[in-house]
């Protein structure tokens, strides 16, 4: 059952469910579902990340999914977005490149205290220790060399870094200043940039790729938690 914005109001807190990455004519976009209760039923909206809900072709209103689970709710909304997706050609991309692979575009200088390794493809912090698990997930942050100003999100998190899509990205090397929303706190992060990609590429959005420097606990309990 579909009802437009007019209907199906949330009656409860609305949560973050499934979430794919697609590449479309504008680059590469996170596309997710909105699920929360509607009085005795339960309702999906499909979200562009950061801001841009779904709405009916033509108008303002925008598409909602009703079910009698939270899991049909948000399998309504998976598959009208895979329907969509097959019908505009979009290429479907599930994971993007970490920071641990990612390939530099251009020569990183080096802050002081981190190490470069002949053959390497990123620097390493000698504090960093390797392999962390990454996530996907969509977030918005702030950065900046001297003051976090620029609004970006991030493609992939990890207790240690993070890919940050923006069509401004830093030199490698240069130091960087985070402001990062977690559960209502603004956290501070510290760390330097590893790799730039100053232009879209296929499958790849313009940004950096950012190791983080003694991530606070606060953080990496918050990306421990994530799925």
């Amino acid at each position: 059952m579909r009802q437009n914005d007019r209907e199906a109001p949330a009656t409860g807190p609305e949560r973050h469910g499934w979430r794919v990455h697609v590449e479309t004519p504008r680059g590469v976009e996170a596309i997710g579902v909105l699920v929360a209760p509607s009085g005795d039923l339960w309702r999906s909206r499909i979200l562009t990340y950061p801001n841009v809900l779904w709405a009916e072709p033509g108008g303002g209103t925008t598409i909602k999914f009703l079910a009698e689970s939270p899991q049909q709710a948000e399998r309504r909304a998976i598959e009208y977005i895979e329907a969509h997706v097959r019908r505009m050609g979009w290429l479907r991309r599930d994971g993007l490149e970490p920071v641990e692979s990612a390939t530099s575009h251009e020569p990183a200088r080096a802050p002081a205290g981190t190490v470069r390794r002949r053959g390497a493809r990123a620097l390493r912090h000698p504090h960093a220790r390797q392999h962390s698990p990454r996530k996907m997930k969509c977030l918005p942050v702030r950065f900046g060399a001297a003051r976090p100003s620029t609004l970006a999100q991030t493609v992939n998190v990890s207790s240690e870094g993070m890919c940050v899509a923006t069509p401004s990205p830093l030199d490698p090397g240069e130091p960087v200043r985070m402001h990062f929303d977690i559960l209502g706190h603004t956290v501070t992060l510290h760390g330097y940039v590893v790799w730039r990609r100053a232009r879209h590429e296929f499958g790849r959005p313009m940004g950096m790729g950012l190791r983080l420097v003694e991530a606070p606990e606060i953080y990496t309990n918050f990306v421990a938690s994530l799925p």
